[in-house]
């Protein structure tokens, strides 16, 4: 099962195809085992959490073998939204996960409700990560984006740290509902239930980070516009046709192409445009504007 849901998880992430992967989370059986390791933890059944984790890792490795095999011999060698989305996680997803991972728990403590399994694997899909990495070792740096897609750069690191923060999520978060249902008065599933926090600290800094920069991206977007509104003329048709931004250590890339008449946007504009991003930031800002020229051709009756 866990194979046939690699293959259509690999081939709709290819196609770009979110209703295909949603299809390849429904039968993916890796919550099973992830869910019973959590039990096994806070229960103190050290067999239980071996064979549970046996299977993740089995299974994990299994996924990404199958997913580069794919790749391989297709060829393809384009990454659509589908794949990039995978390939930047931040604390947003670790909250799906912990959600997804109670809800888990909480469904398979009262049987009347396992029928919520289906939806929850849908929320917190851990197949599509794991085929990305495949695709990433497959395809290395020869790749490109799909039209009107940046591409920052396509690695396996940031889907396989997706897919960590998956299940670590889903651990503690399933543990915690079985320890308070069941074993609330047991000293050492208390301290399985600390540990399973602990565990917390190995993905939370990388996807603070990530989320950091999200939010500078989207305060670059955002303030872009109400920056730029004074420094071009009111009688001027300027229209924003890309914009990208890329976030280094040190510093903020912008890059910005509009089409205006030429020689309306100056380079002193675009130094003030730089140093007020650079100020709502607060790091360096490289800002660049190319100005496509346009040619207006219209006819009327």
């Amino acid at each position: 099962m866990l194979a046939a849901s690699a293959v259509i998880a690999t081939l709709g992430l290819l196609a770009n195809s979110a209703a295909v992967i949603i299809g390849a989370m429904i039968i993916a059986p890796l919550m099973h085992p992830v869910i019973s390791m959590s039990y096994g933890l806070v229960a103190g059944r050290g067999q239980l959490v071996g064979r549970s984790l046996l299977t993740v890792v089995t299974g994990t490795i299994l996924t990404i073998v199958v997913a580069l095999v794919i790749a391989e011999a297709i060829g393809w060698r384009v990454a659509g939204s589908e794949s990039l989305s995978r390939t930047k996680p931040m604390l947003l997803d670790l909250g799906v996960a912990m959600a997804a991972g109670a809800a888990a728990a909480f469904a398979y403590t009262r049987p009347g409700i396992s029928s919520a399994l289906a939806g929850i694997a849908i929320a917190v899909a851990l197949v599509p990560p794991l085929c990305t990495v495949g695709i990433a070792l497959a395809l290395g740096q020869d790749v490109s984006a799909e039209a009107g897609l940046a591409l920052d750069g396509f690695g396996a690191r940031g889907p396989f740290l997706l897919y960590l923060a998956n299940i670590i999520g889903i651990i503690f978060a399933a543990s915690l509902v079985f320890f308070w249902r069941y074993f609330r008065r047991r000293v050492l599933a208390a301290l399985a239930l600390a540990l399973t926090l602990a565990s917390l600290v190995i993905v939370v800094p990388p996807l603070g980070i990530a989320m950091d920069n999200v939010l500078i991206r989207n305060q670059v977007r955002r303030s872009l516009t109400v920056i730029s509104l004074p420094l071009i003329p009111a009688d001027q048709d300027v229209r924003l046709t890309n914009l990208s931004v890329r976030i280094e250590e040190n510093a903020v890339f912008v890059r910005v192409d509009v089409v205006a008449p030429p020689g309306l946007i100056s380079q002193e504009s675009v130094e003030a445009v730089r140093d007020q991003l650079s100020e709502l930031v607060g790091k360096p800002v490289v800002f660049e504007v190319g100005v496509v020229p346009e040619t207006v051709l219209r006819a009327t009756e």
